[in-house]
This record gives C-alpha cells, sequence and structure tokens, in this order.
C-alpha cells in the first residue's frame, strides 16, 4: 500500500503519496516534522472459536510495512460500547484467546489495527459473536439393565449446572438413557419429549457446529449407537447439546460431550482452527 506521506517544514505542509519509504527520502530539507499520517488497512475475516470457559478470536493478516499490531475488542452488546480487552503483536499469530469469559453469556468481538506511528484503523467491518459452553471427555455410559445408577444424563443448566448429569434412567431428571434391544443393539432414548437424532458419522465431534433444525426424532425407542457417530440433543426445557461416540462395549459407551448453557442457541461449537486447539 503506498502512503500518504505529511512533511511540516519552514515553508509550510507538503502533503506527498507515493512509493518512497519514508518521508525524509523524498524530502531531505523538511526534517522538521515529517509523519506518516495513514492508517492501517481495516482487519477482514473475523472469526471465533467457542471454548469451555473460552474464546478464541482470529482474523486475517494485514499485510503493510509498518504494521505494528492488532487491538482487540469485546462488548456484551451487539452495538457496543465496545472495550479494547487486549493487544496481538505484527509478528504474532492473528488470534487472541479470552479466558475472562462465563459459559452460556454471549460476546462480540471486533479487531483494528495500528502503525508504529500511533495510526489506527476502525473496528473491522466483521464483528463475531461467540457463546462460550461447557464440554468434557471420556464419560461412560451404561446400559439400563447392566448399571441404572449410571445409564442416563441430564443438561440441567437452569439449575445451577455447568457440566453434564450422570444418573439413573429412572429418576425424574432423566433425559436421555442408554439401552440394548432384543438383537442386543445399544440405543440412546430421550424421555419425557425430548428429542434425539443421529447426526451420522463425523469422526471429530467439532464438525457438529451448530444444532439441526429438524430431523429430531423422540420415539420410545431412540436410536441406535453407532462408534463415531455424533448425536444431537434438544431438550423440552429449550437447550441444544451433543454426544459423540468414541468407543463402545457390549453394555457400555465412552463419549465426549457439549452443550450450550444459553437457551435456545444452536451454538455448540466452530471448527478448530488448526491442530494446535486443545481437546481434553
Amino acid at each position: 500500500m503506498r502512503k500518504l506521506w505529511v512533511c511540516l517544514g519552514l515553508l509550510g505542509l507538503v502533503v506527498y503519496m507515493g512509493g518512497c519509504e519514508t518521508c525524509d527520502t523524498c524530502y531531505d530539507d523538511w526534517g522538521d516534522d515529517c509523519r506518516d499520517r495513514q492508517a492501517p488497512a481495516v482487519p477482514t475475516g473475523v472469526a471465533s472459536i467457542t471454548g469451555d470457559t473460552y474464546v478464541v478470536v482470529y482474523w486475517n493478516e494485514v499485510v503493510e510495512d509498518d504494521l505494528a499490531g492488532y487491538g482487540v475488542y469485546r462488548s456484551r452488546y451487539d452495538r457496543g460500547p465496545y472495550k479494547r480487552i487486549g493487544d496481538v503483536a505484527w509478528d504474532e499469530e492473528t488470534e487472541f484467546w479470552d479466558y475472562d469469559v462465563t459459559n452460556g453469556l454471549t460476546y462480540f468481538y471486533a479487531i483494528d489495527s495500528y502503525d508504529f506511528d500511533g495510526n489506527e484503523s476502525v473496528l473491522s467491518y466483521e464483528m463475531v459473536d461467540d457463546t462460550p459452553r461447557p464440554e468434557g471427555w471420556d464419560l461412560q455410559l451404561f446400559t439400563s439393565a447392566f448399571d441404572a445408577d449410571e445409564s442416563a444424563i441430564a443438561i440441567k443448566p437452569d439449575e445451577g449446572y455447568d457440566t453434564i448429569i450422570l444418573l439413573n434412567y429412572q429418576d425424574a431428571w432423566a433425559q436421555y438413557y442408554l439401552a440394548v434391544d432384543g438383537e442386543g443393539l445399544l440405543r440412546f432414548v430421550p424421555k419425557n419429549g425430548n428429542q434425539i437424532q443421529d447426526y451420522g458419522y463425523t469422526g471429530n465431534p467439532d464438525v457438529v457446529d451448530e444444532a439441526p433444525i429438524d430431523g429430531w426424532s423422540h420415539s420410545a425407542t431412540g436410536v441406535e449407537v453407532i462408534e463415531g457417530h455424533t448425536y444431537v440433543l434438544r431438550t423440552t426445557s429449550g437447550y441444544y447439546g451433543k454426544i459423540h461416540v468414541d468407543t463402545e462395549g457390549p453394555n457400555w459407551v465412552l463419549v465426549y460431550w457439549a452443550f450450550q448453557g444459553k437457551r435456545w442457541s444452536t451454538e455448540l461449537a466452530p471448527p478448530r482452527r488448526g491442530a494446535g486447539f486443545p481437546r481434553g
């Protein structure tokens, strides 16, 4: 990008736009005050990754010779006011990890850029919102016939729980439980009007970033459990979640889980950016 150089000298103001590296190389005789007045480009591609008590915000790199860094802004409201919560230097990864968040609350983010002369761009035109949510690994469920006390789960953020509750399938709070049918097949069974659907084989549960709109079932026979599949949950109280079957045995399953603690929010986790993001 060509820079606008403003040179203040003895004879007044000279404005020059060109390809020179500094004002001095263009006007060696104007040494009193020579400053870059042009802000860097506005960052683009702002997006986020939903975590458990954290949010990762990332954006495209701004390529300019005098770029000093980026400012990260956050608000609880989509129209602001936005408060600066951090800086990222020009030579660092274009991402910011925000750990000062609470699961179930929505946050809005925007990014600007600034150069070594103190010029600062406007906030990014793309502003992203994110609602962090809890997740967990290696939850073991047993069939109701094998171990009734650890056969069911419930999502209850409205009761103050930031984790999936493991309980007896006959408990009044039980929403989904693991059963075995007459053919020896494992099944996830919803209770009391709660709904479930098999999203299919995903390999990585982060593929399921949003809960689907339709395709739900509350059948008393449930859905067949298949290793590697992710199942999306919708509770009667308005919460969405997902469970991914990592491994299974004749009377048990080992699952990854996540749910959204904000009622009616379908955001379960956008795909993670690269291999550096944590899983467990």
